[in-house]
């Protein structure tokens, strides 16, 4: 039963290692290419947000099944205050998800200055005065909300993990892509 646990871990942080992959390709493609553009039109944008939800809920799919395996396996509180605890901090990240995309809108939360739709000025207002990448701290803080919720070690190691490949996308991908999108803008003014 350990043995499955573990693989079933494995595959949750290679599902998410995946996710975060996909969308950070798929964004430098478009950007390199405009052939998503191309080929759905001026709309490209709002298919490629269904697309990558459907992969986090994928992700999400892998993460929450191998926290269930693994439930109780590290328990300390009694059920109902770790499902209070746990509901709470996972429905406190998805608010914070949602006050991010309410501050940057469908295109600035799904890349869409990779295609073509940059905005003015870096938003500072929302979740931004208090994170530089709410998104990515609300998805972590769920995951670790479900850990909780089912007072699974694994799912401790999860939610740290998904956090650490956020880390990584930020710092060495994502942010550096970003960067050189709105440098070569204002080379072109």
């Amino acid at each position: 039963e350990k043995n499955c646990q573990m693989e079933s871990t494995i595959v949750a942080i290679f599902a998410s290692a995946i996710h975060v992959i996909n969308y950070n390709a798929s964004a430098h493609y478009e950007y390199n290419t405009k052939n998503f553009t191309k080929l759905l039109g001026k709309n490209a944008v709002y298919y490629y947000a269904g697309y990558l939800v459907l992969s986090a809920l994928i992700r999400d799919y892998f993460i929450n099944e191998a926290m269930q395996e693994d439930f109780h396996s590290m328990r300390i509180l009694p059920v109902s205050l770790a499902h209070f605890i746990g509901n709470t901090m996972t429905a406190a990240g998805f608010a914070l998800n949602l006050w991010t995309l309410q501050a940057l809108g469908i295109k600035g939360m799904y890349n869409g200055d990779s295609f073509g739709h940059l905005m003015a000025a870096p938003v500072t207002g929302g979740p931004y005065k208090y994170f530089n990448d709410p998104q990515y701290v609300g998805t972590t803080f769920a995951f670790f909300g479900l850990a909780v919720y089912y007072q699974s070690y694994y799912g401790f190691v999860i939610a740290a993990a998904v956090g650490v490949i956020f880390y990584i996308s930020v710092k060495f991908v994502e942010g550096p892509h970003l960067k050189r999108i709105y440098s070569n803008q204002n080379k072109s003014k």
